[in-house]
């Protein structure tokens, strides 16, 4: 019997060395980790070659932001009325729990099949992605191999973003701690909390990230967090929500917005980082509201969050704070699918170089959830999360869409098959393309 498998004749993206080439390179995996990775065609004789005829491998993509109980299709049911009540009503039903518990299933194949080998899924309903995590880390379901964490249920206030949707809500600092607590006993890995409102729900002109959680609120959910030893997550797009979460214990602040110098020294002191969300603010911005279905105002804030992302996302670049990227999978325009989508616009809209994108997307990722030991670059020792492409990713981002094989903990699929709208894929080529 074979010791294990060699991916042979490879091209390996060397993220730790500034993205360059090992040119002719064979991977040898064993047990779903890297056993050794040598010159091409030395000492292959008793394994299982593969020859990738000099494909190109790269670490498998992190994705530290997406929900995974939508599509990514455009609907006047996230803008609340009549339709989004109808929808949670159902949802709240043994049939509604059944058809969830599907879509998050298949949401994160399709995240799989696409290249993403690590997830960070960042609020959900009833507990669904804490469930399927416990499942794939059975080695379980069709997404098997992906590495799930998951947060459970966002935590905010009444009238906070995602309240009464994928938000539980309290008010007394006290409450919230407790369903921190709830969540983290039920399984969720971090605690994901709502400081600021959002686009989608912004009640006016230019207040996109209106503070809805006081300093006292946010402290206690996250001095409850990490007495159980998890970190917090948290939805901000303002400068006065960053504040707050970095006084307050914050460890990743998820879109971002221009940080204060004391607000920039606190996330560094404590590890945190920030975590950009292209996705979905650049089709609120660049496409039209007939499109979109969110209307004039919500073009006009995600201009606004946009250049606070970017502005949040190099401050801490520039200042040794981590950054990371994610795709928020869900919202309009945000498919499962599409995670290399979120690495060309690091490139394109952030002012990132592909190399710098790229490395984000793989080891930045991975340091920034602490599990770079583990995955994030191809390594010795590491787990075997690979992706192949026929072309040089760092060369041309847009390889990441072409991905013919993954790896995922050592588990391939040899033709990974993703199902795409081709009517969203459209409109983001022709807006990518004026970027």
């Amino acid at each position: 019997m074979a010791p294990g498998k060699v991916y042979a004749n490879c091209n390996i993206v060397d993220v730790e060395d500034g993205c360059k080439i090992l040119e002719n390179s064979d991977i040898f995996v064993v047990d779903g980790k890297i056993a050794d990775i040598r010159p091409h065609g030395v000492a292959t004789y008793g394994w299982k070659v593969e020859d990738m005829k000099g494909a190109y491998a790269a670490p498998g993509l992190i994705n530290l932001h997406a929900h995974l109980f939508g599509t990514g299709a455009p609907s006047k049911v996230i803008s609340g009325g009549g339709a989004q009540k109808v929808v949670l009503k159902l949802l709240y039903t043994p049939l509604g729990k059944f058809v969830l518990s599907r879509l998050v299933a298949s949401a994160a194949k399709q995240q799989l099949m696409s290249g993403v080998t690590t997830l960070r899924a960042v609020g959900d309903f009833r507990n669904s992605d804490i469930e399927l995590a416990a499942e794939l880390r059975a080695g379980k379901g069709a997404a098997r191999g992906l590495r799930l964490f998951a947060s459970g249920p966002a935590i905010t206030v009444a009238g906070g973003h995602g309240a009464g949707t994928f938000a539980l809500t309290a008010e007394k600092p006290e409450e919230l701690a407790a369903l921190a607590v709830a969540n983290i006993d039920a399984g969720a890995d971090f605690v994901k909390i709502c400081i600021t409102g959002g686009v989608t729900d912004a009640k006016k002109r230019g207040e996109p990230g209106e503070l809805k959680m006081t300093a006292e609120q946010v402290k206690a959910v996250c001095d409850a967090a990490h007495a159980r030893g998890k970190r917090v997550a948290a939805h901000i797009q303002s400068k006065e929500g960053m504040e707050i979460a970095a006084t307050c214990g914050v460890d990743t602040a998820e879109h971002a917005a221009l940080m204060s110098e004391n607000a920039l020294r606190l996330f560094k002191e404590r590890g945190g980082a920030v975590v950009a969300t292209f996705s979905p603010a650049l089709p609120y911005f660049k496409l039209p509201p007939e499109i979109t279905k969110l209307g004039d105002d919500c073009a006009y804030n995600s201009e606004i969050v946009l250049n606070g992302m970017k502005d949040a996302a190099h401050q801490a670049a520039d200042n040794g704070v981590a950054v990371g990227m994610g795709t928020d999978a869900s919202c309009p325009f945000c498919t499962q699918y599409g995670s290399w989508r979120e690495v060309v616009y690091f490139n394109r809209a952030g002012g990132f170089t592909p190399e710098q994108s790229l490395y984000t997307a793989t080891l930045g990722n991975a340091k920034v959830l602490r599990i770079d030991d583990e995955t994030g670059s191809l390594e010795k020792g590491k787990s075997a999360d690979i992706i192949f492409t026929k072309g040089n990713p760092v060369a041309d981002l847009t390889e990441l869409s072409r991905v013919f094989c993954v790896v995922a903990q050592g588990r391939e699929i040899a033709k990974p098959k993703v199902k795409r709208n081709k009517k969203i894929d459209k409109l983001l080529v022709d807006m990518t393309s004026t970027l």
